[in-house]
């Protein structure tokens, strides 16, 4: 059963969604409030002094010269750590449009039994730690807006069969790819919520959708090929020759990350218990389809939702690339939690705002304490380690034997990442030192890759003994 589309938003849902908007700004503030870089970000820095074009062509070599496009305003805007504040500020808004236009569709669409559990999964759905991720890195700021447009493409595809809107809805998704693949491909998890939360006819609906997705991907693919052949291959969109292989990776890796939800530290008891919670919200969807066909379509959502990583070759599974498989597995562990818990029904309420609480204070903990001041910590010990250097030399880093325990016990791909220790980073994070504290007499060798120690005419800064200096 849904609304008619044509009634006017009551009163006290613009104050539910003014609310919820706030509530994310709130709890995701600190990545605009703190100063600080993570990672790649300060490749960003390096080339705004040294080579302002180069992310457009690396970028477009990936399939992504619209993200190319986007990086490439940060980089010409930003010659300092501070200014990375403004682009994770319009990262952040895009999280909270994000989220109210999830709650507004599933409000309108009646997904979930009440208003409160509707509410609470859209602000649960926007913490999970590609989410974390997407906040709280800068170089990501446009990632969200691919969601955004995938989520476009998504109700331009299923408004109705006017081929219009279906040629408008694979432009639009053919975008959010050409700015990131995982990210774009969060059309799928809108599929998956019409095809197990929605009444009507889900094979045309799958069909039509499926069709849409393979245009769209297509359109990438032909993208890449033909870029990478007049300018030249990163190696990163390589097809991956062992589909067999890759798909038992898939389970093992990032599957089994997705699984474990809001909880970025491996633990088997925590993954049992959301397995067990996950079978539930399968259970509770309110299709009334065998149990077991219902596993497997959720897991072929999960696959074709991951599928632009599992073509190639590549075997990462950072945080940033899981967004659609979490999303699925996350909205049918909230289904399966939240449908248990509205047995009670006076307890039902508080428990959804608890719930909604502890995930939030998860993800601030996650964002301030295994990336932020891990971060801060790096960069302020390399501007002390600046204090010993003599003028007039040129400098480089040897990042041989770094200890990352020294900043961070935890380390898992994004989170807890030792920055120092990257081949490309320390240059970067130099240039920021250097230019913004009047430091120009201190040279640094060619290239943003740091080069191999030896040289004696090159004062190298031991990434190992930073900790120990004295200065």
């Amino acid at each position: 059963m849904t609304r008619n589309t044509n009634e006017i938003i009551k009163k006290e849902n613009i104050y539910n969604y003014i609310c919820l908007f706030i509530f994310v700004l709130i709890c995701y503030s600190s990545v605009f409030i703190r100063s600080y870089g993570l990672s790649d970000d300060y490749s960003v820095i390096y080339f705004h002094y040294i080579s302002p074009e180069w992310n457009v062509q690396w970028e477009s070599m990936s399939g992504r010269p619209v993200y190319g496009g986007l990086r490439q305003i940060m980089t010409w805007a930003v010659g300092k750590v501070s200014a990375f504040s403004y682009f994770r500020f319009v990262s952040v808004f895009f999280i909270a449009l994000y989220s109210v236009f999830l709650y507004f569709y599933m409000d309108k669409k009646r997904i979930f039994k009440s208003n409160i559990m509707r509410f609470s999964v859209a602000c649960c759905l926007i913490f999970l730690p590609s989410l974390q991720i997407y906040a709280a890195w800068a170089i990501t700021y446009p990632f969200v807006l691919s969601i955004v447009l995938a989520f476009f493409a998504f109700l331009f595809a299923n408004e109705n069969d006017d081929k219009k809107n279906i040629i408008i809805s694979c432009i639009i998704l053919a975008i959010s790819f050409l700015i990131y693949q995982p990210a774009g491909m969060m059309f799928v998890f809108f599929i998956f919520l019409k095809t197990f939360f929605e009444n009507g006819n889900v094979l045309k609906k799958i069909i039509k959708n499926g069709i849409i997705l393979f245009l769209a991907m297509l359109t990438n693919f032909i993208f890449i090929k033909i870029y990478t052949h007049l300018y030249g291959s990163t190696g990163r969109e390589t097809l991956n020759l062992h589909l067999f292989q890759k798909i038992l990776w898939f389970f093992n890796r990032p599957f089994m990350q997705s699984v474990a939800n809001y909880n970025i530290q491996p633990s088997v008891f925590y993954n049992v218990v959301c397995a067990c919670l996950i079978l539930c919200g399968v259970w509770y969807t309110p299709k009334k389809w065998n149990f077991f066909l219902k596993i497997l379509m959720v897991i072929a959502f999960c696959l074709a939702s991951y599928a632009p990583n599992i073509l190639v070759v590549e075997t990462s599974s950072p945080y940033r690339t899981l967004v659609g498989v979490e999303s699925i597995l996350a909205v049918l562990f909230l289904n399966g939690i939240f449908n248990i818990f509205s047995r009670f029904i006076s307890l039902h309420k508080y428990f959804c705002l608890f719930f909604v609480s502890g995930i939030a204070f998860s993800a601030i903990w996650n964002i301030n304490y295994y990336i932020i001041d891990v971060q801060q910590h790096q960069l302020s010990d390399l501007a002390a380690a600046f204090k010993s250097v003599p003028r007039g030399r040129t400098i480089d880093f040897d990042i041989r034997g770094i200890n990352g325990n020294i900043y961070s016990h935890f380390s898992q791909y994004e989170y807890g990442a030792i920055s120092l220790g990257n081949a490309w980073t320390p240059k970067g994070m130099a240039m920021d030192i250097i230019k913004n504290n009047g430091l120009n007499d201190i040279k640094m060798t060619d290239g943003i890759l740091v080069s191999d120690p030896g040289n004696k005419n090159i004062y190298y800064i031991k990434m190992s003994e930073i900790k120990n200096m004295t200065y």
